[in-house]
């Protein structure tokens, strides 16, 4: 009898966590939605210290930071988001490096480079497009690598030149991938979407 007592109040306690746990992310979703950046952050980071076994939380706010560092005018504010991202994502040998975490690598590296393009290009630009292909590697359908890789390609070409064909294939597959994904577990990442939408109707113009 006290097993099945210690049972039921261990899936009591279970399903509490899981409750607070759905309710906090919500919360902090929408908090990035409403462009609250800092207090998504903020609360991205409290739930990732409750939970520190689950990668999401902190995975949110590094996307976060870096999309908004993105967005930034100042340089050393730009810089101090990059830094905070890249000390929350895996290291390169780390085996929690999945496919998110690489397209998330590129992205950091891309607002790197936007600082100053002509001087930090050269270096970047390969990295950047290992991590994608690295990503990709791992998880041949993931429309987040797929994108963003094409997208990248696509912005070094205006300054390069090449034909973006492929590129916009590319994005096309990664759209058709967008609207049949089912995320694996709650929160699982899924951004993305609108991007490749923008970014296929510049595809179109180009053709006409």
């Amino acid at each position: 009898m006290k097993t099945i007592i210690v049972i039921i109040c261990m899936f009591c306690s279970w399903l509490t966590t899981a409750q607070d746990y759905h309710k906090n992310m919500t919360l902090a979703m929408q908090s990035w939605q409403a462009g609250k950046t800092k207090e998504a952050i903020a609360q991205f980071e409290q739930i990732a210290k409750t939970d520190k076994a689950n990668w999401i939380p902190r995975y949110y706010q590094a996307l976060v930071a870096i999309t908004t560092a993105m967005k930034l005018q100042d340089v050393s504010e730009k810089e101090t988001l990059i830094h905070a991202a890249n000390k929350l994502i895996p290291q390169d040998d780390d085996e929690r490096l999945n496919a998110e975490w690489l397209v998330l690598k590129a992205l950091s590296l891309t607002a790197e480079l936007l600082i100053d393009p002509a001087a930090r290009g050269r270096i970047l630009s390969p990295k950047i497009v290992a991590y994608y292909e690295a990503a990709i590697t791992l998880e041949p359908n993931n429309p987040r690598a797929i994108s963003g890789l094409a997208e990248f390609n696509i912005r070094s070409k205006t300054y390069t030149g090449g034909n973006t064909t492929t590129e916009c294939e590319q994005l096309q597959k990664a759209l058709s991938l967008y609207k049949t994904a089912k995320e694996s577990e709650p929160f699982y990442p899924s951004w993305g979407q609108d991007r490749v939408e923008a970014l296929l109707v510049t595809c179109k113009s180009e053709e006409k």
